[in-house]
């Protein structure tokens, strides 16, 4: 599944105070690489505040692989994964406006 025309994200992404870190796993879709199959790729994110560089944050499935969908390639799981810890973000932050500087 290449995803031309799409921005591709970095691994590791601070978005709207949110630090995104995709987690990629690698299969192989015969159960091992010596029956020269290629490897596919899955991958969940971890969403924490960018300013609790301590913390754990919440590690979050994301849907497309949840499903059973892999991809060809890590570049594609990060992008997939980053895009999806967006789109939490967006939720956790719809509606939130930030205190006004004083």
């Amino acid at each position: 599944m290449a995803l031309k025309g799409f921005r591709v994200h970095q691994n590791n992404l601070v978005y709207k105070g949110f630090r995104l870190n995709a987690r990629v796993s690698r299969e192989f879709p015969g159960g091992s690489s010596d029956d020269g199959t290629a490897p596919q790729f899955t991958a969940t994110v971890l969403v924490t505040r960018a300013n609790m560089i301590q913390s754990f944050g919440e590690d979050y499935v994301v849907p497309k692989f949840a499903q059973g969908n892999r991809v060809d390639s890590p570049r594609d799981a990060v992008h997939v994964a980053v895009s999806h810890g967006c789109d939490i973000v967006d939720a956790l932050t719809d509606g939130v406006v930030a205190p006004s500087a004083k």
